[in-house]
């Protein structure tokens, strides 16, 4: 029996695809710096080089673009770290969290085979909305 942990498929498919998405809308629809978006998003320019040239985060990243509800969250989770200029590390981490639970969701509508984290879990009980998050 191979053991998946919920979040092991997300730290190597699900997070980069996020990440890719925030750093082509910052950098090639926004016009914002690489070394701007780096520092939003708390990674180095050479990462964030690698998420808009395709080196990284492409193998799902078409399958979550295709979703209203998950742009719509990708979009005001870039409206409030451009805001809030990356200064609010542990809003920011746990916004990645919900990006990835509904990225999950989204994955799963897909008929993708995963198992649920924590987050998920807690999701039908709890508010994810952009304003009490970001409070």
């Amino acid at each position: 029996m191979q053991l998946t942990l919920p979040c092991e498929y997300s730290v190597k498919e699900i997070l980069p695809a996020v990440r890719a998405l925030i750093a082509e809308k910052l950098v090639v629809e926004n016009n914002v710096s690489i070394y701007k978006t780096a520092e939003l998003m708390g990674l180095t320019p050479a990462a964030v080089e690698n998420y808009i040239k395709k080196r990284r985060g492409n193998a799902i990243k078409d399958v979550l673009k295709k979703d209203k509800k998950f742009m719509e969250m990708t979009e005001g989770f870039i409206r409030i770290i451009s805001s809030k200029n990356g200064k609010d590390g542990a809003s920011i981490s746990s916004y990645y969290c919900m990006l990835c639970a509904e990225g999950k969701r989204v994955l799963i509508k897909q008929g993708y085979q995963m198992s649920h984290c924590i987050v998920e879990t807690l999701s039908s009980t709890y508010d994810f909305s952009l304003e009490k998050t970001f409070k």
